[in-house]
């Protein structure tokens, strides 16, 4: 059957809103195809990804609605809001946050109604098709650019926002929450690609309220990956990295296994953000990183590059110079401690690209000079997995790993040994229980080496033994409840020593906290996502960073747990029989349970401090807990909410200056009828002004004014264009308005069809 728009006999049988919607969507050509199949056709290679996510969007009333992760428990990760998509294309993307705020994105030039294609939505797009679909942390938009718009400079595809303002960080835009100023979203365009199948370059810009997007396929057909994601992901998928606390308290991220993991970031756990910054020209993985006395980072050796360098990391001016001196034994796969007079210690690992020779060897770095000293040999020598633990009298204690055998295969070894700094000499000791590769090795506070964990070759151990550097002798401890090797071991300020992930499912995603002083395991609350070939770093504040193999990293603590004494809860406060943020000592103030977990804030509503509140002052801030206010007389104490979708409760207004705030049924009992708008759910008022039909309250629509109308009579406000010119066909609307819309497609063809539409006057 021919296209209406094929004909003009046949155009001029239709209805007149019916041709006037054609008109727009463009005569001449079949509307443009928005389905799985046509993505299939022209992206093979990238179509599974784009169309099989894990999670689906369902579709709702409102459009079609992707649930948020949960995050809770001990481990902080980065969770995903809940997101709505618009019905039409044109309405705004909904990013709702779990304290309640939300942010509003609307696509510039996206139009026509939302359909799903197999576990994506698509939407029809000036220049193309944008698929939405779920990633782990949030959400991507595939657009699947025609031929010749993503060319030279131009810009394909933009976006509005609403409720966040927009900052450039590196290659990404961040969306500022405008309260706190803290990163809410984070948007990265890391995947382009031309319809001949090379990678192409994308780039982010943000312009006041409005991000851009610009691609160079050379005007080929292109296919880019926008990722709308919540902030503190990292920029690149890595493992087999190295992470140092700097003096700062900034983590510094370098090189590791993955696509693009030959660079480094930092991570500032201030504002949980991740930023991309100098790389060292050599592309690493399995080396070492120090921090040094002075505060600079010591990286040496490595695979995959020149694995006989070693670079130093200058924080101050955040750049990278190699040292003068190669290592005199070119190794990966090694140990390096920090010794007490600054100097630092390299150990074993493998020798050459192909693990030409197991090494044996150490050496020393010397700081001040810049220079490599090497030192006498092991007692034995071992490839890697072994562990290298400074011990209280400034010797190092080095146990297991993987041995050379003259016959057969190389095996995990029980042999200790230790390196004495004064006579620069190697010493056997008493050999472990058990022989291990890969396991943890961490000092206690009481001197003791705490080993756990591993692989005896056959199988993943949960033993853990107990190493006295007085007598020289090992004791068993208490075994883990999860046998794993290749996990983390970090010792926490309260003594405790917290064990993550590891190299299977199980153990991978499992974390659980060692108490010396019961000699006891007990497990944690399960970590969000499977954790092999990570690390996991003690920050300033007692939380513990674990980074890889994904940009999703997850922070445990200990903040919000249940506790009997301050020693329960690193360097939190124990309050109530919860670990708080701090001890809670203003007037007024206890640790909030459950609306703010773990964080300290003025006492709830009808407590028995209400009146002393009242009198002596807070310093706390009027929140909808009915506490001691520090806002002005008139203004709002507690913000407006939304009953329903047209139905909204006004803001509570606080009486007086630093006074208390009045109950929330001060509001009084009758929500407001928002009719004929909707509730605004980002701040809970009704909607003044509409830019589509998803502003409207039902049975109203949006005109071209801006305003929420009643429809012609006998037209519903659901209706689709086609059912409605029957209506123009009968005379019920004006003639104009089909005139209207003829205009709105003479002023859309006259724009280049690269660049997107303006914002909305009031979007």
């Amino acid at each position: 059957m021919p296209s209406p728009c094929s004909s003009s006999r046949l155009l001029s049988l239709l209805p007149p809103l019916r041709a006037a919607a054609l008109l727009l969507a463009g005569c001449g050509a079949e509307p443009e195809d928005t389905s799985a199949a046509a993505l299939r056709a022209r992206f093979s290679d990238h179509a599974e990804a784009v169309l099989s996510a894990r999670d689906a969007f369902i579709p709702t009333a409102g459009g079609f609605r992707l649930a948020a992760t949960e995050q809770g428990g001990a481990w902080v990760r980065a969770a995903r809001p809940e997101v709505e998509l618009p019905r039409e294309g044109s309405g705004p993307i909904r990013f709702r946050r779990a304290n309640g705020g939300e942010i509003r994105v609307r696509e510039l030039g996206a139009a026509g109604e939302g359909r799903m294609a197999e576990r994506a939505v698509s939407y029809r797009r000036e220049g193309g098709t944008s698929f939405w679909t779920a990633t782990d942390g949030g959400v991507e938009e595939w657009l699947l650019l025609d031929a010749g718009v993503a060319r030279g400079e131009a810009v394909v595809a933009a976006w509005h926002v609403e409720g966040a303002t927009l900052r450039a960080r590196g290659t990404a835009i961040e969306l500022m929450d405008e309260q706190s100023g803290l990163p809410v979203l984070r948007v990265t365009a890391p995947r382009a690609y031309a319809a001949s199948g090379r990678p192409v370059a994308a780039t982010l810009t943000a312009r006041g309220a409005r991000i851009e997007l610009a691609v160079d396929a050379g005007g080929e057909a292109a296919l880019v990956d926008p990722a709308w994601e919540p902030a503190g992901v990292m920029n690149v998928v890595r493992g087999g990295h190295t992470a140092t606390l700097l003096p700062g308290g900034k983590v510094l991220i370098a090189h590791g296994i993955g696509p693009a993991s030959d660079n480094v970031e930092l991570y500032d756990p201030t504002d949980d953000t991740w930023t991309l910054t100098t790389s060292v020209p050599v592309r690493q993985y399995r080396h070492t990183a120090t921090l040094l006395q002075d505060g600079t980072v010591l990286l040496a050796g490595g695979h995959g590059g020149d694995i006989g360098s070693s670079a130093l990391y200058l924080p101050a001016t955040d750049s990278w110079r190699f040292t003068p001196n190669y290592m005199r034994v070119a190794r990966w796969s090694h140990t390096a401690t920090l010794l007490d007079d600054g100097q630092v210690l390299v150990v074993g690992g493998y020798h050459g690209e192909f693990r030409i020779a197991t090494l044996a060897s150490s050496e020393l770095y010397d700081p001040p000079t810049e220079s490599w000293i090497p030192l006498g040999s092991m007692v034995i020598p071992r490839e890697e997995g072994h562990t290298a633990t400074l011990l209280g009298d400034g010797r190092v204690l080095v146990t297991g790993g993987i041995v050379p055998m003259w016959e057969g295969p190389s095996v995990p070894s029980p042999e200790v040994e230790a390196y004495n700094p004064r006579n620069h000499e190697w010493m056997r000791k008493n050999p472990m229980p058990s022989a291990r590769v890969r396991h943890t090795a961490t000092r206690l506070l009481s001197g003791k080496v705490l080993v756990a964990g591993g692989n005896d070759g056959s199988k993943p151990l949960d033993s853990a033994e107990l190493y006295d550097p007085v007598g020289g002798t090992w004791t068993s401890a208490r075994s883990m409840n999860v046998a794993r090797a290749g996990h983390t071991e970090t010792l926490l300020p309260n003594g405790k020593v917290l064990v993550t992930g590891g190299d299977d499912p199980i153990s991978g995603q499992s974390a659980e906290l060692y108490d010396p002083a019961a000699d006891t395991w007990a497990l944690t609350d399960p970590m969000g996502a499977v954790h092999e070939s990570h690390t996991a770093t003690l920050l300033p504040d007692g939380q513990v960073l674990v980074v890889g193999p994904s940009v999703y990293v997850e922070r445990y603590t200990t903040i919000g747990a249940p506790c009997t004494s301050d020693d329960d809860c690193a360097l939190a406060a124990c309050v109530e029989g919860v670990c708080c943020d701090s001890p809670c000592t203003e007037p007024c103030h206890t640790c909030a349970r459950s609306t703010s977990r773990g964080r300290c804030v003025p006492q709830p509503q009808g407590s028995d401090l209400r009146k002393e509140c009242a009198h002596e002052g807070c310093d706390g801030t009027c929140n909808g807990f009915g506490a001691c206010s520090a806002v002005a007389a008139g203004d709002p104490c507690t913000p407006g909410e939304c009953t329903d979708e047209t139905h909204s409760l006004g803001p509570v207004l606080c009486e007086a200056d630093g006074g208390t705030c009045p109950a929330p049924t001060s509001r009084g009992s009758e929500p407001v009828d928002c009719s004929p708008y909707r509730c605004d759910r980002g701040d809970g008022t009704c909607m003044t002004r509409c830019s589509s039909l998803q502003d409207c309250a039902p049975g109203f629509a949006c005109d071209l004014s801006g305003r929420c109308m009643p429809p012609p009579p006998g037209v519903s406000s659901g209706c689709s264009v086609a059912k409605a010119g029957a209506a123009v066909g009968s005379g019920a609307v004006p003639g104009a308005l089909v005139l209207a819309l003829l205009a709105m497609r003479r002023r859309r063809s006259s724009a280049p069809r690269a660049r997107p539409a303006e914002e909305p006057e009031n979007s």
